[in-house]
């Protein structure tokens, strides 16, 4: 190529990264290349809030007019702020790799409270200007006051270190890709399988004129093809909702070998509850199609929890509020044993919420180790609510031996305390035992409740093995799509003979209900389609 190639970009400091980031790319390829800044209306507008203003691409339409006018040959975009359609003549010929999506969020010290969920004292006034983390911030924490914060990422740092706000939230990318100093925050990075991000969070677009052939062929040796897959099914369920980026949607999209694993959250526009579905399948269009239909379409059908409704809030308050009907009822009870502590430790492993409340209530302050693991998200929130944080969290998409060698590999040598039920499995005490000295104690019992009855349902929705047990004694095989919580429930539920078993991506509530969302969308349309 022989020409200079002119990339536009806008002025902020994460705008110019992006365009600093591609202008190397390009330069150690051989090519000549220039930034030129452009001003578009989201920087110039700082004191209406997105939805406040008119049309979309507020942080792209003069980079495409330039384009279009032959000022620039590329535009360098952050893929999240794009509409889904594009000006003709002009088309996005690759994207970049993808940089951490998640959200983080920086909470003063003054607001930082570790037992709420979250991390932020009750009705803090968060800041953002997403209207889709606003939704989802909503759901989990209705008492916030969550108020419109604008500006680039170092001002809205900054307005948060002059105490406009008790926290904020922004994506983590950005404040990656910028290194701010952010010591004087207490900084919470939050999983996007939780906090679902926006379509494309974290990609860069590379956004060319239609008939540049020549610029086509040089985005083609950076672009990301993997990546594009991806993000495939995240800005096509975008489009298909007919939404811009400042549609309260989230869609989050991971790749193992062949499996598509999608989470997706969508707050209707019309003030109807927020729709969560977690999907997973090989087929991308038919994944994108479950998650539009679902989210047009009124639900309805039985599911049956084993667990009571205290101790899963979220996931009925989600259902039900989505238009399923949730009978909620565990099939177990559990009675406190009496132990004793003897000695030390350097660490304590929760494997499941039962242990976390049946040991810190019994146990004195002084025989709780300073170091604390547990098996996942949900067993960590269960920690919270005792105002204590874990130091290491199980990645909830391994399975629970898999965890224990991960927990090895990392602490080799140590002492490890595993406070258990007297029924518990031993996949990751075992895993662990192999690098550390571990020692099991039984804090609590678990026994079958027979006199509870169990409705029909579409979907039954199993909390641990034992509970698969219980149901099996008093019912007899479920004959219906069933939910595990996780790899020890699907084994107990496989082991019965259970056909039509689905595991949940995470084991805590709010994984459990997107997965049995999922699920129950997919019954309905099969349905439909017979």
């Amino acid at each position: 190529m022989s020409r200079k190639i002119i990339i536009g970009s806008r002025g902020s400091d994460l705008a110019l990264w992006q365009a600093n980031f591609t202008k190397d790319k390009l330069q150690a390829l051989g090519f000549e290349v220039e930034i030129l800044i452009i001003k578009t209306q989201g920087d110039i507008i700082q004191h209406l809030s997105f939805d406040k203003m008119e049309g979309k691409g507020f942080f792209t339409k003069e980079l495409e007019e330039a384009l279009l006018n032959k000022k620039i040959d590329l535009a360098v975009h952050s893929h999240k702020d794009l509409p889904t359609t594009y000006p003709d003549g002009l088309t996005i010929a690759g994207v970049s790799y993808r940089e951490d999506c998640s959200e983080t969020i920086l909470i003063s010290k003054e607001a930082y409270d570790p037992s709420q969920l979250l991390s932020v004292h009750m009705h803090a006034r968060f800041g953002t200007s997403s209207v889709r983390r606003s939704s989802q911030l909503h759901f989990f924490r209705p008492d916030l006051n969550v108020e419109q914060l604008r500006g680039n990422v170092p001002t809205r740092v900054q307005k948060l270190r002059d105490e406009q706000y008790d926290a904020i939230m922004l994506a983590s990318a950005g404040l990656q890709r910028l290194n701010l100093d952010l010591s004087d925050f207490v900084v919470e990075k939050l999983d996007p399988r939780w906090f679902i991000p926006a379509p494309a969070q974290g990609v860069l677009a590379y956004q060319i004129r239609e008939d540049d052939a020549e610029m086509q062929a040089v985005i083609a040796q950076i672009n990301d093809e993997k990546v594009a897959q991806q993000i495939w099914i995240e800005r096509r369920t975008l489009n298909q909702l007919d939404g811009g980026c400042q549609l309260p949607l989230g869609v989050y999209v991971e790749q193992d070998n062949e499996t598509l694993r999608v989470w997706s959250s969508l707050k209707p526009l019309n003030g109807a509850p927020l729709k969560r579905f977690y999907l997973e399948g090989n087929d991308p269009a038919l994944l994108s199609e479950s998650l539009i239909q679902g989210f047009n379409t009124e639900l309805k059908g039985k599911i049956f929890i084993s667990r009571d409704e205290q101790q899963c809030k979220t996931f009925i308050r989600l259902l039900e509020g989505m238009g399923f009907h949730v009978n909620a009822k565990s099939l177990i009870r559990t009675e406190a044993l009496p132990f004793e502590i003897n000695e030390t430790f350097d660490w304590v492993f929760f494997t499941s919420a039962n242990a976390v409340m049946h040991f810190i209530e019994e146990v004195e302050s002084r025989f709780i180790p300073e170091k604390i693991a547990v098996i996942g998200p949900g067993t960590a929130n269960a920690l919270k609510t005792f105002g204590l944080k874990a130091d290491f969290i199980g990645d909830p998409s391994k399975s629970t031996a898999d965890i224990g060698i991960q927990f090895a590999e990392l602490y080799p040598n140590t002492k490890v305390l595993f406070p258990q039920s007297d029924k518990a499995m031993q996949y990751v005490t075992d895993a662990v035992s192999k690098a550390c000295n571990v020692s099991r104690i039984v804090v609590y019992s678990t026994l079958s409740d027979k006199h509870k009855s169990i409705p029909e349902a579409d979907v039954y929705v199993f909390t641990s093995p034992s509970n698969v047990n219980a149901f099996i004694e008093a019912k007899g095989l479920p004959d219906v799509h069933c939910v595990a919580i996780g790899s020890t429930t699907f084994d107990a539920l496989k082991a019965e003979g259970v056909e039509k078993i689905h595991t949940a991506p995470s084991s805590d509530m709010l994984a459990l209900a997107d997965i049995t969302a999922g699920v129950m969308v997919e019954q309905m349309f099969q349905k439909q389609n017979f």
